[in-house]
């Protein structure tokens, strides 16, 4: 914070943020024990939106560390929401691009069915890795949870669907079409459900059946 904004502050406010200071940088550097990345951030966002929801639901706390700061903290975890994201799934995303797929010749012009089954394949074992992986993940709380989910639906679930829509009839005139296409919209829709639950993805199977 710049030194102008304390200068106003008494001093238990200055002590409860100093506080929250510390504890910051000592969740920052357990968060870099994880090998994952992907969990390290995540890590970091159910800490300090722990922090956050706190602060908000104690009239006193707020008043003592201000709405300034407590935007800086909210700042925080969204922050690692978005670093998330960007550690999960842009990878997985840049499977489902257009360059690489699309060859030219004196003769003829079209799309590489070899290069386009790899991609397939490289999006199922990707998508199947992080599905697998993160279903164990745990974000207890319910809100930021379903939060997140709706964020990784809305880049993931139209990047597919548009991929799928344009290359599915090259996969499909060909041999063996459902060693490539492994998922439809709707599954991944369905998968997605699974993530931050805390339990693997036979479990949640389970239970949807129910």
């Amino acid at each position: 914070m710049e030194f102008a904004e304390l200068e106003s502050k008494p001093p238990l406010a200055l002590h409860l943020i100093w506080i929250i200071v510390i504890l910051q940088f000592n969740l920052d550097g357990k968060s870099k024990l994880y090998k994952d990345v992907s969990l390290a951030h995540l890590f970091m966002m159910n800490n300090v939106h722990y922090i956050v929801q706190k602060v908000k639901g104690s009239t006193e706390l707020r008043e003592m560390i201000g709405d300034d700061y407590l935007r800086k903290l909210t700042g925080k975890f969204r922050q690692s929401a978005t670093n998330y994201q960007r550690a999960t799934w842009v990878g997985v995303l840049y499977c489902l691009r257009d360059e690489g797929l699309h060859v030219s010749g004196s003769f003829s012009s079209g799309v590489s069915k070899s290069a386009l089954r790899e991609r397939f394949k490289s999006f199922n074992g990707m998508f199947e890795e992080v599905h697998r992986t993160q279903a164990t993940w745990l974000i207890p709380d319910t809100q930021l949870r379903e939060e997140l989910r709706i964020s990784i639906s809305e880049h993931l679930i139209p990047a597919y669907r548009s991929f799928l829509g344009r290359f599915r009839s090259h996969i499909e005139s060909g041999r063996h079409p459902e060693n490539y296409i492994k998922y439809s919209v709707e599954d991944l829709e369905s998968a997605v459900l699974d993530f931050f639950e805390g339990c693997p993805v036979s479990q949640h199977s389970r239970k949807r059946s129910q």
